[in-house]
């Protein structure tokens, strides 16, 4: 497969030991042709001289580096991306992540090419280093914490997961056709300022054709992202863009009123009403995740993956 698919590297003050394993889960990717572009969103220390250098020793050419001089938030740093990308189809990360393996990019891009939707998503495996440099497999956590939906093709338990529950897909864990990616990033432009993986929810709520393949996709480092940071700032500014997009979908006419008041009723007891209105099981919504698990082959083979990008040979 060729000239399909662009590897974008969205990065913000990054640490540089995570920002080459990233590169190193990238360039070993077979099977395919692609190219990677690394936008900077305003960072002090940008480290394009080390990628320079990286790219060099490991003979890779195909990419490029794009900067903004100020720091922006991550949907404008998309957009920016975008107007330097011109492939089909479009991998979002960040330095921290990986990919699965050296095949994963060309099974996604044959699954895209096979069943037409306008974004995909797979299993995410949730990691971390402790201070002894150890790694731990989360193997309780999964995203979306429900797949049933997904996998049962069941579009109304989808919406409900996502409108209601706010089960939502992480960015890291997925991957847009293009026109799609920029005709729905668009539209937050100047309302929403990090969250541009709700990108995913309005394509649900205007019944995009989004789809799970279930393989596993990325490593995802568990508690430092914007999606599972749990300091109180982003939380705060996560729920505001998180609100922010809701009033665009239903301003677009992509939800109802009693979804967006679910969302944005300023009086929490009301929120849960109206949650309750739209599934009446939302109270026990505890009781009613089904436990997914986010390792779906043998525990050695993920730890042989994830040493091979922290640890080659």
């Amino acid at each position: 497969m060729s000239n399909l698919v662009t590897v974008c590297i969205l990065t913000y003050n990054p640490d540089w030991i995570k920002y080459r394993n990233t590169l190193r889960s990238i360039i070993c990717q077979k099977d395919i042709d692609f190219n990677i572009v690394i936008s900077d969103d305003g960072s002090k220390i940008n480290h394009f001289d080390m990628v320079d250098e990286f790219f060099k020793e490991n003979n890779f050419t195909a990419y490029k580096l794009i900067s903004n001089e100020k720091n922006q938030g991550t949907v404008k740093n998309v957009i920016y991306a975008l107007q330097h990308i011109d492939r089909k189809y479009v991998k979002l990360i960040s330095p921290g992540d990986f990919l699965y393996n050296e095949t994963v990019l060309a099974q996604f891009t044959e699954y895209a090419e096979k069943n037409k939707g306008a974004a995909y998503f797979g299993n995410m495996i949730f990691y971390s280093i402790n201070d002894n440099k150890e790694i731990k497999i989360h193997e309780n956590l999964c995203n979306p914490k429900n797949l049933h939906p997904w996998i049962n093709n069941d579009y109304m338990g989808i919406r409900r997961n996502y409108l209601i529950l706010r089960d939502y897909i992480i960015g890291a864990n997925s991957f847009y056709q293009r026109e799609s990616l920029i005709k729905y990033v668009k539209k937050f432009d100047g309302e929403v300022k990090y969250a541009e993986d709700l990108c995913m929810m309005w394509m649900i709520a205007a019944r995009e054709k989004v789809l799970y393949f279930p393989i596993p996709f990325v490593f995802y480092e568990f508690g430092s992202g914007i999606s599972t940071n749990s300091s109180t700032e982003w939380s705060k500014k996560i729920n505001e863009d998180v609100n922010q997009a809701v009033r665009l979908m239903y301003m677009n006419k992509d939800i109802s009123w009693i979804e967006y008041m679910s969302f944005c009723s300023k009086n929490r007891l009301l929120r849960i009403f109206f949650r309750t209105i739209l599934f009446p099981l939302y109270i026990f919504r505890q009781l009613n995740t089904p436990k997914n698990n986010s390792v779906t082959e043998n525990k050695e083979i993920i730890s042989y993956h994830i040493e091979q990008i922290l640890n080659p040979t």
